[in-house]
């Protein structure tokens, strides 16, 4: 007797699970606030964080771009997605003259932007419509990823303190 009273008791905590499977649907079902975003005409916001696209910073106030043609981004790219020449100016500093991302190819892994040491290249979280109609046009140059950086979101400089050396203190101690 005791396998049918097994079996019978199966049968009644499926039914027991059921209900209360159902109850849980039926409460989400007749709550007035949805969860479904209309998405072309409401977009969700982004977290700050979030891996969307990838720009090249543009410096306004000095009129070019921050990359100083390192390569370092280039050689950190696990598919080599990354295409860039410099050139040195007459005051020694370098500059990119041609810089090309394919984005056919990146994977959006960040290790370019953590690359960079000059703070030239960046994800921007507010696009992220990345589909295109042909395969040529995720090949982008310089002036497509151009991203002049927001007053917000300039970086903050900090002024050294000014150590005070103490009243005893000599040069030559």
């Amino acid at each position: 007797m005791g396998a049918v009273g097994h079996y019978f008791s199966s049968i009644v905590m499926g039914f027991w699970n059921l209900v209360i499977g159902l109850s849980v649907t039926t409460k989400y079902f007749l709550r007035m606030k949805t969860n479904t975003q209309q998405y072309p005409e409401e977009r969700l916001p982004l977290p700050e964080r979030s891996r969307s696209m990838i720009k090249l910073i543009y410096d306004g106030e000095k009129d070019q771009f921050n990359c100083v043609a390192c390569m370092m981004c280039a050689k950190a790219c696990p598919n080599s997605c990354i295409k860039l020449e410099g050139v040195r100016q007459p005051d020694g500093k370098r500059r990119v003259t041609t810089f090309k991302l394919d984005f056919s190819t990146c994977i959006f892994c960040g290790y370019c932007v953590e690359a960079c040491g000059f703070d030239a290249l960046t994800f921007v979280s507010e696009e992220y419509e990345n589909s295109v109609y042909q395969r040529g046009s995720l090949l982008q140059d310089e002036q497509a990823m151009k991203w002049v950086r927001p007053a917000h979101l300039t970086p903050k400089t900090e002024e050294p303190a000014k150590v005070a050396a103490p009243a005893g203190a000599t040069a030559g101690a």
